[in-house]
């Protein structure tokens, strides 16, 4: 959008400051005394040491240089010293073994760990990769399991995992085929080299010991690394007394969405809990399912209404009242007092209104909780306000241990400290632990996005901070069949439309994206419930702008990563706006 690009110049003019002069004319610059980090005070040097250096110089001076010169040549009348060399005898009495390689090992198989996995071997080829996971399927995507494969015509989708995109293109969620890693059954030959990335299905990291370099694992076998990547995601968060009832499930992996595909080929009554990111996509999803299978599809959440707590007021009731369109029935303002099984296999659901309802399965999606119990019991610093694993600039926790994904806590140069549980980030985050786990000490400085579709009809994608507790600048225009999600998987610009395998490195930018421009305040920005077809908002904090929204527009994650990073005002944004 033309209106993001001349924020961002705009922003960056305004900011611009003439350059700092480190010295003054006529100024004598002094040399700073030295500081070492075994005292605080600077090192003296005083005169009794100089003539004890001097002395001992003239003493052991011609020593020094007689055992540190080289042999003097010997090459009178043509003749060649043969003597034989210690050095030589040394090398031929001892034959040199190159000892076997201590492995690269990859905590948790899921999207951070195969970007580092490949990043690692893009540089070091041979390298002694293992993947290690506890699931039973090889690496890959989450987010078709609650929108594309929902939408395919293949009743099989869930078993093959492949789907069509929004234009229409087969793709796969899964990374790669299992037949291009090499499958570790025996832990005999894991330190042998490879072309291949090792994988370790169905099993645990229960143990990380920092000071010997090793693993545990489940069975209790122990690998030794080399350097650790730490990528065990989250685990799904549960209500309070859910755990024993029938019927009641979370949705995270494959074999969730294997469990609720099963179930929603009948005729049933299912009820999604909660209003997020998960839970609205997957209620769209489900109601793309019940116009074919019959099903009732209910969705519940305490807020007002869906994506509240990410939304401002007025684009919550208006995305509410789309998926209401699609067949949802939604029950806002309800929190869960009770759930309990009833007669029949059904799950009662008790509400602090004294409601109830009764369905045939209760799917929970209401965040994740970080995997940090190994981290935590490794002694690795947690982040207790945010729940992750804390990491420097370069993502590393400690010596030789890095982490990535869902689960750390990294500090972001633009917006302070953050815990980001999205694709985009676990694909970059991880990229670039990779790399610096092979010696590229960089430091993490990506401006990650995500993105949300509610059918191929609604999509939204966002950088920065999107709180629905900030104060907001919006403008909105009336949006074309163009404007879909659809749209955006023919956008080069973020990773909806890229595979992971594509991305050559942490830092890349992706292609130039399309001239579209979509319409702007001029256009008419007038706050009806059809003039939210495409729009922007600004979040703003301390009146800079901090978060952009990217309501049904696509292709311009960079520009809006551009005017976080130039720190623009309110001020710039309305003057933007109001023409």
């Amino acid at each position: 959008m033309s209106m993001l690009r001349t924020a961002a110049i705009r922003s960056a003019r305004a900011n611009a400051r003439p350059a700092v002069m480190l010295s003054r004319p006529g100024a004598v610059i002094r040399p700073a005394p030295r500081f070492y980090s075994s005292h605080p005070d600077p090192h003296t040097n005083p005169t009794g040491n100089t003539n004890w250096f001097v002395g001992s110089l003239i003493i052991f001076g011609p020593l020094l240089f007689y055992l540190t010169s080289p042999p003097a040549s010997k090459k009178q009348h043509g003749h060649v010293d043969h003597t034989p060399s210690l050095v030589h005898k040394i090398e031929d009495a001892v034959a040199v073994v190159k000892a076997p390689a201590k492995p690269y090992v990859l905590v948790g198989s899921g999207t951070a760990s195969f970007a580092a996995a490949q990043a690692i071997k893009e540089q070091e080829p041979n390298a002694n990769v293992v993947i290690i996971g506890n699931e039973s399927v090889p690496p890959y995507m989450r987010p078709p399991l609650s929108k594309e494969l929902w939408f395919s015509d293949d009743a099989s989708a869930s078993e093959t995992l492949r789907f069509k995109d929004w234009q229409g293109n087969e793709r796969s969620a899964v990374y790669q085929d299992i037949s291009e890693y090499e499958i570790v059954t025996d832990l005999a030959n894991i330190n042998k080299e490879s072309t291949k990335i090792k994988l370790l299905l169905q099993k645990t990291v229960t143990k990380l010991d920092v000071e010997a370099h090793t693993v545990e694992l489940n069975d209790g076998q122990t690998i030794e690394y080399n350097k650790v990547l730490l990528a065990t995601g989250g685990s799904p968060k549960q209500l309070p007394n859910q755990s024993g009832v029938k019927n009641v499930t979370t949705f995270r992996t494959v074999e969730d969405l294997r469990k609720l595909d099963a179930i929603a080929k009948k005729d049933a009554h299912i009820v999604v809990v909660g209003g997020g990111f998960l839970g609205s996509e997957l209620a769209i999803a489900l109601a793309h399912r019940a116009k074919k299978e019959g099903l009732k599809v209910t969705q519940v959440f305490p807020e007002d209404g869906n994506m509240a707590n990410v939304f401002p007021t007025y684009l919550t009731k208006w995305t509410t009242g789309r998926v209401k369109d699609e067949g949802v029935e939604i029950k806002s303002k309800h929190s869960i007092k009770s759930i309990d099984g009833a007669e029949g296999d059904k799950v009662k659901l008790t509400f602090d209104n004294n409601e109830s309802l009764e369905a045939d399965h209760v799917v929970v999606t209401v965040g994740i909780e970080p995997r940090v119990e190994v981290a935590r019991a490794a002694g690795l610093e947690i982040d207790e306000q945010r729940a992750g694993v804390v990491v420097n600039a370069e993502l590393e926790s400690r010596r030789d241990v890095f982490a990535a994904g869902d689960m750390i806590s990294f500090h972001d140069i633009q917006l302070g400290r953050r815990r980001i549980e999205h694709h985009d980030h676990a694909v970059l985050s991880g990229r670039h632990a990779g790399e610096n786990m092979v010696g590229k000490n960089k430091p993490y400085k990506h401006q990650s996005m995500f993105w949300s579709d509610l059918g191929p009809k609604i999509g939204y994608e966002a950088v920065g901070l999107v709180d629905s507790q900030l104060s907001t600048v919006s403008v909105w225009a009336k949006a074309s069949d163009a404007d879909t999600p659809a749209a955006a998987v023919s956008q080069p610009e973020n990773l909806r439309g890229v595979d992971v395998q594509d991305i050559k490195s942490s830092e890349e930018q992706p292609a130039p994206s399309s001239n579209k421009q979509p319409g702007n305040a001029s256009e008419g920005t007038v706050f009806k419930d059809e003039q939210f077809g495409k729009g922007l908002v600004f979040y703003m904090k301390n009146k800079k702008v901090v978060g952009v929204l990217l309501f049904n527009v696509f292709g311009k994650v960079q520009e809006a990563r551009d005017v976080i990073s130039n720190q623009t005002s309110v001020e710039q944004i309305e003057q933007i706006v109001s023409k």
